[in-house]
C-alpha cells in the first residue's frame, strides 16, 4: 500500500479518535454532574467507563500521531500502546457492566465480583501485549487484533445489553441504552467479519469509518440516559405523591392505620353495625413503662417493640376490623362480633397474653405488659371521637392500677380524667417555678431518746390554695408519669441539705428519701445516685433510700439486684409501709435491706387490737434476728410509744415527737440538741451495722 495512502488513512482515523475522545470526556463530565445531582451509583460507574474509553481513544490518537510523523519506520511502541488502549477499553466495559447491574438490580454487585472484573480487564491487556506485533497502523489486518479489539468487546456488550433489554420493562430510556449496547456489539461483529473476509484497501476503509458508528452509539446512549433520568424523576414524583397519601392514612413505622384513618373508618363500621344489629368494640392498648424500654434498648429497640406489637395485633386470632397506632405507644383494635361484656373482657385478656410473649431485641428477650381500655357502640357513644375519648379514659384508669388490666369505660370516669388533664400543665409549671417544698420529720432512737435522722416529705406551696399536703397532688403526679421528676428533685434537695449540714454542724444526720416505683425501676438509678453523691460531696450512707414493700416484691429478683448494688455503694435501703404486703415475713430474709418501717396502720390499732401487737412482735424479732433495724412511724400517743418500746422497736417517728417541719426548723432542732450537749448517735450514718 502506498505510503501516502497509509498516512491518509491514519490521519482520518486519528481525527475520528480525537473526536471520540472529546465526546467521551464531555459525556463523562455530564454523567459526573448527574451523579452529583441524583446520587445514583450507576451514573458514577458509567462516568468512569467514559473516562476509560476516552483514555483508550486518546492512546490511539497519540499512537496515530507518532505513526504519521514516522511513516517509514516501525513504531516500537505500537504494540504497547495498542495493548494499553485495549486494556482501558476492557476496563471501560467492566465499568459499564457494573453500572448496568446497579441500574437494573438497584444494588451494586459484590466487591469480589467487581475486583474480578478489574483483574480480567488487566489480564486481557497483557494477553494482547503478547499476541500483537508492532505496527505503524492503529489497525492491522491480523485476525488476532480483530478478535482482541472488536470480538471480545462485542461479546461483552451483548452480555450487558440483552439482560438490560429484557429486565427493564418500563421506560424508553433504558431500552435506548440497551439498544445502544447491542448496536455497538453488532458493529463490532461486522468489523470482525470484515477483518476475516476483506483485504486492504477495503478493510482499511471499514476500519476507518467504524468509528462513526461508535459516535452514533455514544449519541444513543447519552440520549437514553437523559430520557431515563427524566423518567426516573417523574416516577419519583409519582412515588412521593403516593407515599404522602399513604403516610396521610398510615403509620410510617408500623404500617398500620393512623388515628385519622381510624377516625374516618369508624363511621362506616358504625353504619354496618347499626344495619346488622351488631355492637362495635373499640380497644385501646397502651404499653406499660414504654419510656423505660426506649431508655434500656434505645430508640431502635423501642421501634422494634412497636413493630412487633403491630404485627401481633394484625395477626391476632380474633381478626379485628381495624388496627391502628394512634399515638406513641398506644394502639387501637376494633371488633364487631362480641356482645357479652364477659366475652369482651376475655378478649382483652387474650390481647394481653398475646402481647406479653417475649420479644427478641438483639440477643435479649423483652416481655412487656399492656393495659386495655374499652368503649362500645352504642352504649358509650355514636361517633368516632367520643368512642376513642371514652376508651382513652378507660386506658388511663387501667394504667393507674398497679398491674395493667382490662378496664371498661364507666360513667363518672370523665370527671376524674378531665381533672387529671387540667392538673398536668399546673404541675409542670409548679416544677418550673420551684413551688414544691421539702419538709423534714425527725426520727428518734428509743434507747437513747435522741435525734438520729429525718424523713424527707414533700409539700406544695400552691400560689392560690396555699400549702398542700401530699395526698392532694401526689396521685396526679403518679398518674401523669411525673414521679421520676419529683424523686430527682427531692434527692437533689436532700443532698444539698446534707452538704450544708456537714459544713455548718460538722455532723450529718441521715435523711430518708422515698423512691417511687418508676424511679426504683429506672435502669440509670445507680448512675444517677453516684453522680448525685459526687456532685454534692456527701457520703452515700447519709442518704437513706426507702421503697415500699409492694415495689420491692413486684419483681423480687430485679429488686434484690438493685438493692445489692446500692448497698455495695454504701447506701442504706429501708422498706417502707412494711406489713401491708402479702409475703412480708416469708421474703424479709431475702431482701438485703438495713431497716424496715412498720406501717402506721399497725401502730394506730395497737391499743385496741392485741392481734396487731402479736404480729408486730413477730416482725420485730425476725428483723432483729436478721440484723435489721425497725422504725415505727405514725406514733401519736404515749401509750403507743410504751408498747412499741416494750416490743423492742429501735426507732420512732410521729406527731407525738415532732410533725414534719421546714428545713429551718429542723436545723433549729439540731442546734438545740447540740446546745444541750447531745451529739449525734454513734453509727447513725451506718444504721445497717446496728
Amino acid at each position: 500500500m502506498p505510503i501516502l495512502d497509509v498516512i491518509t488513512s491514519l490521519a482520518i482515523e486519528t481525527i475520528t479518535h480525537s473526536v471520540q475522545t472529546l465526546l467521551l470526556i464531555g459525556f463523562a463530565a455530564l454523567l459526573r454532574f448527574y451523579f452529583a445531582s441524583y446520587g445514583y451509583p450507576h451514573l458514577h460507574y458509567w462516568s468512569l467507563a467514559c473516562l476509560s474509553y476516552g483514555a483508550s481513544e486518546l492512546t490511539r490518537v497519540v499512537t496515530g500521531a507518532m505513526a504519521i510523523t514516522q511513516p517509514l519506520q516501525i513504531n516500537e511502541l505500537a504494540a504497547f500502546t495498542n495493548s494499553l488502549a485495549l486494556t482501558l477499553q476492557y476496563l471501560a466495559i467492566v465499568y459499564i457492566g457494573i453500572g448496568t447491574y446497579s441500574a437494573v438490580g438497584k444494588q451494586l454487585p459484590r466487591r469480589s465480583l467487581r475486583y474480578l472484573g478489574y483483574s480480567l480487564a488487566l489480564m486481557g491487556g497483557l494477553i494482547s501485549l503478547m499476541l500483537l506485533e508492532p505496527s505503524v497502523s492503529l489497525h492491522t489486518s491480523q485476525s488476532d487484533s480483530g478478535v482482541m479489539r472488536f470480538l471480545v468487546p462485542g461479546t461483552l456488550f451483548v452480555a450487558i445489553g440483552l439482560p438490560m433489554w429484557f429486565n427493564v420493562k418500563e421506560g424508553i430510556g433504558p431500552r435506548l441504552i440497551a439498544f445502544g449496547f447491542l448496536f455497538v456489539a453488532a458493529k463490532n461483529f461486522v468489523v470482525v467479519g470484515a477483518n476475516i473476509t476483506m483485504t486492504s484497501p477495503a478493510l482499511d476503509w471499514v476500519l476507518s469509518v467504524q468509528a462513526v458508528f461508535t459516535v452514533i452509539f455514544l449519541a444513543i446512549v447519552m440520549l437514553g440516559i437523559i430520557i431515563w433520568l427524566l423518567e426516573s424523576e417523574r416516577s419519583n414524583s409519582i412515588h412521593a405523591i403516593q407515599r404522602a397519601e399513604y403516610l396521610h392514612t398510615h403509620d410510617a413505622l408500623t404500617g398500620v392505620s393512623n388515628r385519622s384513618q381510624l377516625v374516618s373508618k369508624i363511621p362506616l363500621l358504625i353504619d354496618f353495625c347499626r344495619t346488622n344489629g351488631r355492637q362495635l368494640t373499640v380497644c385501646l392498648i397502651g404499653i406499660s413503662r414504654f419510656k423505660s424500654v426506649n431508655e434500656s434498648f434505645g430508640i431502635k429497640g423501642g421501634d422494634l417493640v412497636l413493630k412487633e406489637v403491630a404485627r401481633r395485633l394484625q395477626h391476632f386470632d380474633k381478626t379485628p376490623l381495624s388496627v391502628a397506632r394512634i399515638s406513641g405507644d398506644v394502639f387501637a383494635v376494633v371488633f364487631d362480633h362480641l356482645k357479652s361484656r364477659q366475652l369482651i373482657n376475655d378478649l382483652g385478656g387474650e390481647l394481653q397474653n398475646t402481647l406479653s410473649a417475649p420479644i427478641a431485641i438483639g440477643e435479649k428477650n423483652l416481655s412487656i405488659s399492656v393495659g386495655v381500655g374499652i368503649s362500645r357502640y352504642p352504649q358509650h357513644g355514636t361517633n368516632a371521637e367520643v368512642l376513642l375519648n371514652k376508651a382513652t379514659i378507660a386506658l388511663t384508669e387501667s394504667k393507674r392500677q398497679h398491674q395493667a388490666s382490662v378496664v371498661f369505660y364507666e360513667r363518672g370516669m370523665d370527671d376524674e380524667f378531665t381533672q387529671l388533664m387540667d392538673m398536668e400543665p399546673v404541675l409542670r409549671r409548679a416544677f418550673q417555678d420551684d413551688e414544691f417544698l421539702l419538709y423534714l420529720q425527725p426520727q428518734f432512737d428509743f434507747d437513747h431518746q435522741q435525734l438520729c435522722g429525718f424523713e424527707a416529705l414533700i409539700r406544695w406551696q400552691h400560689p392560690e390554695r396555699g400549702l398542700l399536703a401530699p395526698a392532694e397532688f401526689l396521685p396526679y403526679i403518679e398518674q401523669l408519669g411525673l414521679s421520676e421528676t419529683l424523686d430527682t428533685w427531692v434527692l437533689d434537695k436532700a443532698a444539698n441539705i446534707l452538704t450544708r449540714w456537714t459544713a455548718e454542724f460538722n455532723h450529718c444526720w441521715p435523711i430518708a428519701v422515698n423512691l417511687s416505683a418508676q424511679q426504683f425501676q429506672h435502669f440509670q438509678l445507680i448512675e444517677q445516685l453516684q453522680s448525685l453523691v459526687q456532685k454534692h460531696n456527701i457520703t452515700p450512707a447519709s442518704l437513706e433510700l426507702e421503697i415500699t414493700e409492694t415495689v420491692a416484691m413486684s419483681d423480687l429478683h430485679n429488686g434484690m439486684s438493685v438493692i445489692n448494688k446500692l448497698r455495695n455503694l454504701g447506701f442504706n435501703v429501708a422498706i417502707d409501709d412494711f406489713g401491708t404486703g402479702h409475703s412480708s415475713l416469708a421474703y424479709l430474709r431475702s431482701l438485703p435491706i438495713s431497716k424496715i418501717k412498720i406501717d402506721r396502720s399497725f401502730v394506730r390499732e395497737l391499743q385496741i387490737n392485741r392481734t396487731d401487737a402479736t404480729i408486730l412482735k413477730a416482725m420485730i424479732r425476725l428483723a432483729h434476728g436478721l440484723g435489721k433495724r425497725v422504725i415505727a412511724e405514725g406514733i401519736e400517743t404515749e401509750d403507743q410509744q410504751t408498747i412499741l418500746q416494750q416490743l423492742g422497736c429501735d426507732m420512732m417517728q410521729g406527731y407525738f415527737y415532732a410533725p414534719p417541719m421546714r428545713v429551718e426548723l429542723a436545723e433549729q432542732l439540731i442546734e438545740a440538741e447540740l446546745n444541750e450537749g447531745r451529739k449525734p448517735l454513734p453509727g447513725s450514718l451506718a444504721a445497717a451495722t446496728h
